[in-house]
This record gives C-alpha cells, sequence and structure tokens, in this order.
C-alpha cells in the first residue's frame, strides 16, 4: 500500500498544498494574535537608580549620591503554538511521519514537554505505535525593546533588552535559529549578547514582507519535531483501518495538543475473466482488446480442436494501496488440454512476457500437469519459488495498477 500523497503531484493537488501552506500561514498568524501580548522578556534587570545633589554649608556643590535597586523579570510560561499537519494515509508495510512545528509564547527561555496521551485504534487493527522524535524541546525568547521596522529584504538590527549573561545568545536565541514575531517567520541573522543592565541586538533576515514591531512583542523561537505511526498487525485488510494519535507540548502553563488520523488503506483487487477463439474469432458478449486481441466474457462457441486463449484481469483500481503476493491459480477446464509453454503474463507494463511450465523454471509462471492446475505469479516481482508447484510468491500490483495473465487450451476432440 502507499501513501495518498506522493512524490509526483498533479496541478490540482499543487493547487491544494499551496492552498494549505497558505492557510496554515494564516492559522499561525491569527494564533499568534491571539496569544502575542505586550511584554518584558525574562532575565531583564529593570534598575532604578535614585541621584541625590546637596551642598555644604557655603553653598558649595557637592558630589551627587547614587543609590541603585535591581529586579530581575521572571520568566512566564504560556502554552505554546503548535502546528497541525495533514492526516495521511499509508500502507500496511509504511509508516506516517508528521512534522511539526512549534512555536514559544513565553518571555524566556522554556522546556517544553512532548507528550503522546493516547493511541487508538480501529476495530482491524492491533499494536500499533506513535513515537516522538524527542520527549523534550528547549525553545529560547525574548521581547522587542523599541518600536522598528522590518526590512523586507536585507537584514534588520532589532533591540531586545539584555539577559544578564555573557555568552552569544540572547535568552535562548542563537545565529540562524527561526523565529516568529508578530505571526511572520524570521531567521536570525545574528546575535550581538550585551550582558548586564541594557540591551542585545537580533539581527533578522527579511521574508519578503515590511512588518512593523512594537516594544514588548514577543519574538519566539519555533522548533520541530517529528511524530512517526507504526501501523500493527491488520486483522480486516478489507475495509480502511485508523490510528489515531493525540500529543501535547506542555511548557508549564498548558499544554498544546493535536490529534492525527492515519487511514492505514485496504487492498480491493477486483477479478474479470474473458476468453477468446484464436482459430475462429467470435462472442457477443462484453469485450476486453488487449495485445491487439479481443476477448469476451460470454457467447464465445468453439469446434472441437479450436484453440481458446483465457484472459485473468486483475485490478487494483479500487484500492489506493499496493497488493503484495498476487498469484493467480486456474484450473484447465473439462474437455480440454492445457497447450504447452502457453502462459504469459503482463505484470502491468503493457507487454507480455511469455512463462515456461516447469515448477523452477525461473519465471513468474507454472502448471502442475497432474493436477490441471496453472500458477502465474502476477504483478512485479513474482518467481515460481523452489521446485513444488504452487510454492511460488506472488507480485505486488500498486494502486491504479492491472496485471493480466493468459494461457491456452484446446476443445478436445
Amino acid at each position: 500500500m502507499k501513501v495518498k500523497t506522493c512524490i509526483c503531484k498533479s496541478p490540482g493537488q499543487r493547487a491544494l498544498l499551496s492552498l494549505l501552506a497558505l492557510a496554515a500561514a494564516l492559522a499561525l498568524v491569527m494564533a499568534w494574535t491571539a496569544v502575542a501580548h505586550a511584554s518584558t522578556a525574562a532575565n531583564t534587570t529593570i534598575r532604578n537608580t535614585v541621584t541625590v545633589n546637596y551642598a555644604d554649608t557655603a553653598g558649595t556643590a557637592q558630589n551627587p549620591l547614587t543609590a541603585s535597586v535591581d529586579i530581575t523579570v521572571n520568566l512566564v510560561e504560556s502554552t505554546p503554538l503548535l502546528s497541525a499537519p495533514a492526516d495521511q494515509s499509508i500502507d500496511a508495510s509504511q509508516t506516517a511521519v508528521y512534522s511539526y512545528t512549534i512555536t514559544s509564547t513565553a518571555n524566556g527561555p522554556d522546556t517544553y514537554a512532548l507528550n503522546v496521551p493516547a493511541v487508538v485504534e480501529s476495530a482491524g487493527i492491533s499494536g500499533s505505535s506513535a513515537t516522538l522524535s524527542q520527549t523534550s524541546i528547549v525553545l529560547g525568547a525574548t521581547t522587542v525593546a523599541a518600536d522598528i521596522t522590518i526590512s523586507a529584504s536585507g537584514t534588520t538590527d532589532i533591540t531586545v533588552p539584555s539577559d544578564n549573561t555573557n555568552n552569544t545568545e540572547v535568552n535562548g536565541i542563537k545565529d540562524n535559529d527561526t523565529v516568529v514575531i508578530g505571526g511572520e517567520v524570521f531567521t536570525v541573522y545574528s546575535v550581538i549578547d550585551n550582558p548586564g543592565v541594557g540591551t542585545s541586538t537580533i539581527t533578522v533576515n527579511g521574508n519578503g514582507t515590511a512588518l512593523t514591531v512594537h516594544a514588548g512583542d514577543i519574538i519566539g523561537e519555533q522548533g520541530r519535531f517529528t511524530l512517526t505511526v507504526t501501523p500493527g498487525t491488520v486483522s480486516d485488510a478489507t475495509t480502511d483501518q485508523t490510528i489515531t494519535v493525540d500529543i501535547s507540548a506542555d511548557g508549564g502553563s498548558g499544554a498544546a495538543t493535536d490529534q492525527t488520523v492515519t487511514t492505514v488503506t485496504a487492498v480491493q483487487l477486483t477479478v474479470s475473466k474473458y476468453v477468446r477463439n484464436v482459430d475462429d474469432p467470435n462472442g457477443s458478449g462484453t469485450s476486453i482488446t488487449v495485445d491487439s486481441n479481443t476477448y469476451y466474457d460470454s457467447n464465445v462457441k468453439g469446434d472441437p480442436g479450436d484453440t481458446m486463449e483465457y484472459l485473468i484481469v486483475v485490478s487494483n483500481a479500487a484500492s489506493s494501496s499496493t497488493a503484495t503476493n498476487v498469484t493467480i491459480r486456474d484450473s484447465v477446464p473439462a474437455f480440454t488440454t492445457y497447450v504447452t509453454e502457453s502462459m504469459a503474463l503482463d505484470t502491468g507494463s503493457g507487454s507480455f512476457t511469455s512463462l515456461k511450465d516447469d515448477a523452477n523454471g525461473g519465471d513468474a509462471g507454472e502448471y502442475d500437469a497432474a493436477n490441471g492446475i496453472i500458477y502465474i505469479y502476477a504483478g512485479t516481482g513474482g518467481n515460481d519459488g523452489g521446485a513444488g508447484f504452487g510454492d511460488g510468491a506472488g507480485g505486488s500490483l500498486p494502486a491504479n495498477t492491472t496485471t493480466y495473465g493468459r494461457f491456452r487450451v484446446t476443445i478436445n476432440n
């Protein structure tokens, strides 16, 4: 089976993905607007200094006296913003990987615990797993210190409060980080960290749109992690099965949550049987033309000695998953004799390949003459296995693919 979102997309799919991307971007802006608020960065030192001026008894001015007191701003935890990737459909042999972004809305660096609170499966599948790429993520954050317009192109220096540390980052934000300001995503070009009381500078690259930001606006780091959903054992492959996974990201003040639904698609093959009279073409039933020959599903007549060619059509057009181990097993009808070495297979490529009758011929066919049974290991990659009849391995048949098998008999005289 295969994931519905394929590498090669139609124009309609590309347009849909573009709309989804635009919707995600708008959702980020709206969500950011809902949680963003004027704030002061954590670890900022707020210093209040008083000055006393005086003179001596003779009226001579003396050196002013000063006294200071500092306040350190605490971290105010806030529920992060969590993206919501689109649900996926996969085969039972595949895994679904969901890529998440998580954006800090706090006023300083915070650690966000990542969890999978629940995995719920439908009745026809069991033992599925959901694994996060990590159990926690640390995101930096600070605030804008003075109003400024971020240029659409080039770089812009943004003044932010110093964080009272002497290193190469400001409140966990460093070079090349991805940050969100005012709902827009930017890449950090460089950081100038000035320890102590005062301000530092975060320089960001333009993202194509000019944006005016204000003092107190949050600059939140955006991180990434993945969720991998692995299907368990499918006990009912006739219908689609679902794996519903809840995840949460909690920074201490409340968890952001998301839910994914992974659909394990069922394989629904169809099979049709046709025949043609090679010596005297005739028939009035439903017809199909394959390899320049026309076959009918009914009303085909033949004389003793006529050669009849049967066509088996196996289609996987009804599902979106790859069928595996596709094996055609057919019996030579009574009152007929199998035509030696008449088996052939079209794996779905549009051309037939002749098959040998023996059990270990190294191809995808075999004929058990003792029991009058034909085996064609259809699809792609089938083979006749070892020395015994019927012990081969069927091939695979992707969605929207049809494989054909054929063989001939003569009507007994």
